[in-house]
């Protein structure tokens, strides 16, 4: 029996798991929080570290913090990034992240596990296009899947479990005549996933911006499994805090909120200038940012927007009721 048919939901092959550590800088979400970080000096200033993922869906903040909008605000911002929402939830909580960005799946389950954290602002929408949505797509380099249907028995790579791709991939399957007991999901860090879908270690593998248009670049295609294929224009992630946080330093919440909404919508209405911004973090080849499938960045999201995604969320089995959204919400 090979490793992958030992079970459904498994982590991929020493070789490649053991790299997201290099690659994403993973060690200091074990430690202890840091001290004075989130603290308020006399002029002031709060020197808050944000936990994020390395995609093209944070270039706002990058963006915001170089055009210093976040210092206008009075805030010292330094970010530290994570394999994934199910790694920050905890880093939040734990107080060695002030505030950090997360799919909203992640936070709609651990709500339901009484996490305590709240939401601050939606960070990013999906595209209206269910195969070309440049924060999650399904893509592959197989030339035996033509369609979702040929999922049936193969392994797909999702960088966490129980978070929103596992949900993006279970809705269509669904939609499909399938279930996600008939394909092999295995965790991959994103950055990794181009050179697994090379080598054959997966089949299909969810991905983000810029490595949807890496995997182009191979010789991979999309499949009709997307955030958009979940809704279009549907918000999929967001910024959150904890709420002892929130209720501790209400007035640097509220900066950071608005700082925040001011570097959204600046990198909604600059694309040229977002695009930009990658190449500050995600290291790319040159050209490469022009190319890339930018998400929607409007922040103007409510309950009733996210109300679609908990739903998904439901189905899937990931959580037992809508309850957590509202408590999500909940000051």
């Amino acid at each position: 029996m090979s490793f992958f048919q030992r079970g459904r939901r498994r982590r991929l092959t020493p070789l490649i798991a053991g790299a997201a550590t290099a690659v994403l800088g993973l060690t200091a979400l074990t430690g202890c929080g840091s001290g004075a970080d989130g603290e308020v000096s006399a002029s002031g200033e709060a020197e808050v570290k944000l936990g994020v993922i390395p995609i093209i869906d944070i270039a706002p903040v990058k963006l915001g913090i170089s055009k210093g909008v976040f210092a206008r605000h009075k805030l010292k911002v330094t970010t530290q990034d994570a394999q994934g929402g199910a790694a920050i939830v905890p880093a939040v909580v734990s107080g060695d992240f002030q505030f950090g960005y997360s799919n909203l799946v992640s936070l709609l389950v651990a709500r339901e596990k009484g996490v305590p954290v709240t939401m601050v602002s939606v960070g990013a929408r999906a595209s209206d296009d269910p195969v070309k949505d440049g924060s999650g797509q399904l893509m592959t380099a197989n030339p035996g899947i033509a369609k979702v249907g040929d999922l049936k028995g193969k392994k797909i790579a999702i960088n966490t479990l129980k978070g929103i791709n596992e949900v993006a991939v279970a809705s269509v399957l669904k939609k499909n005549g399938l279930a996600t007991s008939d394909v092999t999901l295995v965790e991959v860090p994103i950055p990794n996933m181009p050179a697994a879908l090379k080598s054959g270690q997966v089949d299909a593998a969810m991905l983000s911006e810029p490595f949807i248009t890496v995997t182009k670049g191979q010789g991979a295609r999309p499949l009709p499994v997307s955030y958009a294929a979940m809704g279009a224009n549907l918000p999929f992630a967001g910024w959150f805090t904890s709420k002892q946080y929130a209720a501790k330093n209400p007035d640097v919440v509220k900066r950071f909120s608005a700082a925040l909404k001011e570097s959204l919508q600046y990198a909604e209405q600059h694309p040229d200038e977002a695009r930009a911004a990658l190449n500050g973090y995600l290291k790319l080849e040159p050209g490469l940012s022009d190319k890339v499938t930018l998400p929607g960045w409007n922040p103007e999201a409510g309950k009733s927007e996210i109300a679609p995604l908990a739903q998904l969320t439901v189905e899937t089995g990931l959580i037992g009721s809508t309850r957590p959204l509202d408590e999500l919400f909940a000051q």
